[in-house]
């Protein structure tokens, strides 16, 4: 009976500390999910950034309504009638003004990009982004449950203008995408570049239009504006010459992946055969064999 009791109690003790376990876990997860969005922080007066809870997120704030771009992680699934991410960036926007969202611009079409667009026209916002956004956000997979197409679409370039606020938009080329945007805020000397820049490996989503060939025609395409902060997709602002010196790199990169096809590299090969560690980033064998597809396909 002894050993009787003393096995019941300790599957006891095992179920009770499964139990506050999983719900310990539950817990985490629902905080997890509501602290993922940062604390707004102000760029320039009127211009703000949120962090967290997919990419950054800005803000222009002027007397007729408010200019957001991109809207973070959507919901899971994508179709849940609450995101907290969505709630949270509100949260955060309702700290410093009480002006509600008018237009939203999309960066590109990935997931931490384009996830809440629904709520913002669910509450009279207006989604402006690329042609090719609209396209690529209905073919790729991890997009096309997200509800939230854009509202309003352009080919190259397009102006967005609220009161005293301009904020233009450019398509410079194809580069971690199909459908990069360039946000450029004039009178703040700001552009948003999103995942143009990225502090580690950059990733090229050839799946969905992205382009190493063409990464750097967008760089150039930015370097060309009056600037003085460059916003990434994550991370902190970054400054002019960081920008040229990411671009150098990646220029590098693809200039030793050309050379090494040049002298004889085959596709199995190329990843064996150009330097990178000098360039601080770690590539899959994979990236190497769309690189050689594209830049043999340039010939």
């Amino acid at each position: 009976m002894i050993r009787k009791s003393s096995v019941v109690a300790v599957l006891a003790a095992i179920l009770c500390l499964q139990s506050v376990s999983a719900s310990a876990q539950r817990g985490q997860g629902r905080g997890a999910a509501g602290q993922t969005v940062e604390k707004i922080k102000m760029l320039k007066p009127n211009l703000y950034e949120v962090t967290g809870g997919g990419a950054n997120t800005l803000i222009r704030v002027t007397n007729q309504g408010l200019i957001v771009v991109d809207t973070k992680n959507p919901p899971n699934p994508p179709t849940a009638a609450e995101s907290e991410n969505f709630n949270r960036l509100m949260e955060e926007i309702k700290s410093v003004t009480n002006q509600p969202v008018k237009f939203v611009i999309n960066t590109h079409h990935h997931p931490d990009h384009v996830g809440n667009n629904q709520k913002f026209i669910d509450a009279g916002a207006q989604v402006v982004a690329l042609d090719a956004l609209k396209s690529w956000m209905e073919k790729d997979p991890r997009t096309t449950e997200i509800p939230g197409r854009p509202t309003q679409t352009f080919s190259k370039e397009y102006t967005v203008k609220l009161a005293d606020a301009e904020v233009r938009l450019y398509s410079f080329g194809r580069g971690h995408t199909g459908d990069d945007t360039m946000v450029y805020f004039p009178d703040m000397k700001i552009v948003m570049v999103s995942d143009q820049i990225t502090d580690g490996t950059p990733i090229v989503d050839f799946a969905n239009g992205g382009s190493a060939v063409e990464w750097t025609k967008i760089l150039d395409g930015v370097l060309a504006l009056d600037f003085e902060q460059a916003i990434p997709g994550r991370g902190e602002p970054k400054s002019r010459a960081d920008v040229q010196a990411f671009r150098t790199k990646f220029a590098t990169l693809v200039q030793r992946a050309s050379d090494a096809i040049k002298a004889g590299a085959t596709k199995d090969q190329l990843a064996m055969q150009v330097k990178t560690d000098d360039l601080s980033w770690q590539f899959q064998p994979a990236f190497f064999g769309s690189l050689y597809d594209e830049l043999t396909k340039t010939k």
